[in-house]
């Protein structure tokens, strides 16, 4: 299994943590995705002929195409059965039945975005068919799993308010998605990798929390990897993780989810405000776009916390 999160650092639009778990027979550790997927996967460059797996930073960016990132994530939404023909069903589907009918956000109630928003469905379903023969010549014989958590503004300020801090407010939610995967008791062995939260080296504390207080065996903690057993489950928490392929896997799912809430996010306003200047949500232009819609927000009685993250 590999975790990782994107939209950690903006004002605006979700904070989202995703989780991929790749089910396989005998040591975890011995199984290598990158060789056994090969022909069907590759790192980003020109070719169009595999899908592009990578940290998510580096399939997609500003002014740079959707339609890599977009494909690879597609067709491992129906490697995994997930159907992603809207952001609202794909949001659903990936948080194990929460809807986009709960937040408070308008943009994320009156904003249908269908999807594939870039990508060629056809190039979408060749590449899973492919990726489907290879993962049973790799013997894979069940389908791999994806699940999300996902904060919009309102919910991140909610947690926040409890947490007091930003770093607790990511591992608490990371570490309570992995426990709703993973059970510490099973018989089979399950190797989890996740992306380090900012600066932290510590995460027994929240482990004990998210398992009701099993014990934790921790292996060591250094500034690149903390390592940690709980009854069948070994978890790593490495700089820079996104080299392991279910880490960048799930990069990429958070980062495309968290892209196109930023596109319902950025067409809900740019109605409001007909000629505003859409925003990826990063603190500068977040503020300009903040001073921008100021009177509009106000008019619509949109509550702030509904609308900016506090940290």
């Amino acid at each position: 299994m590999g975790m990782d999160e994107a939209g950690y650092g903006p004002n605006l639009g979700p904070l989202i943590v995703a989780a991929t778990a790749w089910p396989i027979a005998g040591d975890p550790a011995d199984f290598d995705p990158w060789a056994e997927f090969s022909d069907v996967l590759g790192p980003p460059s020109r070719s169009t002929k595999r899908l592009v797996v990578a940290d998510s930073k580096a399939v997609y960016s500003a002014g740079r195409s959707l339609v890599p990132l977009e494909t690879t994530v597609q067709s491992f939404l129906q490697l995994c059965d997930i159907p992603a023909h809207n952001l609202s069903g794909l949001w659903s589907a990936v948080t194990a039945g929460c809807t986009l009918g709960t937040e408070p956000a308008p943009w994320l109630q009156q904003e249908e975005i269908t999807l594939p928003l870039e990508a060629d469905p056809e190039t979408i379903a060749l590449h899973t068919q492919r990726w489907q023969t290879s993962c049973h010549r790799a013997g894979l014989t069940t389908r791999p799993v994806v699940r999300a958590t996902i904060l919009s503004a309102a919910r991140f300020n909610e947690q926040l308010a409890i947490d007091d801090n930003k770093s607790t407010t990511l591992s608490r939610i990371s570490l309570s998605l992995l426990a709703s995967l993973v059970d510490p008791g099973a018989d089979d062995p399950t190797l989890v990798i996740a992306d380090k939260h900012g600066g932290r080296n510590r995460y027994d504390g929240f482990l004990s929390e998210a398992f009701g207080d099993r014990l934790i065996f921790r292996q060591f903690e250094t500034a690149a990897l903390s390592c940690y057993r709980l009854g069948s489950l070994e978890v790593h928490f490495q700089a820079k993780a996104e080299e392991h392929f279910p880490v960048a896997m799930a990069s990429m799912v958070a980062k495309y989810i968290r892209e196109l809430s930023m596109t319902a996010f950025n067409r809900y306003w740019c109605r409001q405000r007909p000629g505003l200047k859409p925003t990826r949500g990063y603190p500068v232009d977040a503020r300009r776009f903040r001073e921008d819609i100021a009177d509009r927000l106000q008019q619509l009685a949109i509550p702030l916390d509904v609308f900016w993250r506090q940290r």
